[in-house]
């Protein structure tokens, strides 16, 4: 796993080499990742939550930030405001992003090695 670390205001997504793992922190909270797909997958939850809706229907509670993730089967849920979700989705973007630019240029040089081989050869 190519080394990877992209990082906003509140916010860093990083790959980790010694465990093979992506890590995301955004304040005082930390998730794993055991795969590329699992954190696609989250960044395409995210994209399906309405923060304006969440609010509407949040507005009464004590919570300062309105926006409330749960994790399934535990108690823990992630409690956001507009513009957390805003910046945890642009990092999580970017973050997939560049880490297929750098899949993409891992995979062309490596044809351009075999080709280099075979000429040689």
């Amino acid at each position: 796993m190519k080394q990877l670390d992209i990082k906003t205001k509140h916010g860093h997504l990083f790959t980790c080499n010694k465990c093979n793992k992506f890590h995301f922190e955004f304040n005082q909270m930390a998730i794993d990742f055991s795969s590329l797909k699992i954190v696609e997958n989250f960044y395409s939850y995210l994209k399906t939550i309405d923060g304006n809706e969440f609010e509407r229907i949040n507005r009464n509670t004590q919570y300062h930030r309105k926006i409330q993730i749960p994790f399934p089967n535990t108690t823990i849920k992630l409690v956001l405001s507009q513009t957390d979700l805003s910046e945890i989705k642009t990092l999580i973007e970017n973050f997939i992003s560049k880490y297929k630019k750098s899949e993409f240029e891992n995979q062309m040089i490596k044809k351009l090695s075999q080709v280099s081989v075979k000429q040689l050869n």
